[in-house]
């Protein structure tokens, strides 16, 4: 896509952004967080990612969210009337669309809640001179956005996540409260432990030349996407302790160690337990299989 087109959805989504805002029971995560309000816009990002704060059962939740994207669905359409918005209930999800661009408002209906608070934070100098509006917005607090962000990173390997994963190596470090973040995300993923840390490379030119290419104002070209993912892959297996991995294969057994991370109150992590558990149950064999094969690549990785 063409940089005004990425500029027309940015601006659709910053004009928007106020009427999500008053749904306290979000907090907004993802590219857009972390380019539009952590960072002084070095990337446009052009989606709404919500996580939903309380903690509450899964049917009380899928209520709670909907109901909070059709009032955001109705001030739109009330203070906005050019604006087209549809509201997919069952995905939580709202398109919002005029002529020139379109953007979408997503809730995760499996990874709600923040272990720890979420900040106010107000929008980047640069994205208020470009582009004449103002606004606060509720973060997710900064190790759960990083940590998500990395687990994205590793599991899609879009270049977007790792142009993020690039500023954020450069600039925070990957400290202990974004390991805490990353580890959390880990054991909330669907996919198995062992799939997310040590990554089958993608080829992603194709995703670069196509939806990452024009987005950027600072120059991050294809050999640079490389090396940041194998710099990323590097610094988790080097930062990763004894502790921490017999947490991940404690929790790979079905049998999590929460002294170590009490995550044990989140449904994401509670749902993926439950699916260990059944498999452990169901397959044996194949549970055995990737406990045995996780234990073996981090005995492996301490050897290097």
């Amino acid at each position: 896509m063409s940089i005004q087109t990425y500029k027309n959805q940015v601006k659709l989504l910053l004009t928007i952004l106020p009427e999500v805002g008053k749904e306290t029971c979000f907090a907004l995560h993802g590219g857009t967080a972390i380019n539009l309000f952590v960072r002084n816009m070095p990337r446009l990002s052009v989606d709404i990612d919500l996580t939903y704060l309380p903690l509450q059962d899964r049917t009380t939740s899928i209520i709670a969210i909907n109901n909070a994207l059709a009032r955001i669905k109705k001030n739109i359409e009330t203070v906005f009337t050019q604006l087209r918005v549809q509201h997919l209930e069952i995905e939580a999800k709202l398109l919002i669309s005029h002529r020139e661009a379109s953007v979408k408002i997503e809730v995760n209906l499996v990874k709600r809640g923040c272990y720890n608070e979420p900040q106010i934070s107000q929008l980047c100098v640069k994205a208020q001179d470009d582009f004449e509006v103002f606004t606060e917005m509720r973060l997710v607090e900064l190790g759960h956005l990083f940590g998500g962000k990395i687990c994205a990173a590793l599991d899609r390997q879009h270049p977007r996540d790792l142009f993020d994963i690039k500023y954020m190596l450069d600039t925070e470090g990957f400290t202990s409260g974004i390991k805490k973040g990353f580890i959390f995300y880990l054991i909330s993923s669907n996919r198995p432990i062992g799939e997310i840390l040590f990554p089958i490379y993608k080829d992603q030119r194709k995703a670069f030349d196509n939806q990452f290419a024009g987005m950027t104002s600072e120059e991050f070209d294809y050999t640079d996407y490389l090396q940041t993912r194998e710099v990323l892959v590097q610094t988790i297996h080097t930062l990763l302790t004894s502790e921490d991995k017999a947490f991940l294969l404690s929790v790979e057994r079905g049998e999590p160690d929460w002294n170590i991370y009490d995550f044990s109150q989140f449904p994401a992590v509670r749902w993926k337990l439950q699916n260990i558990n059944k498999l452990r149950k169901q397959n044996p064999n194949k549970h055995k299989g990737l406990c045995k094969i996780l234990e073996s690549r981090f005995s492996e990785n301490q050897g290097e």
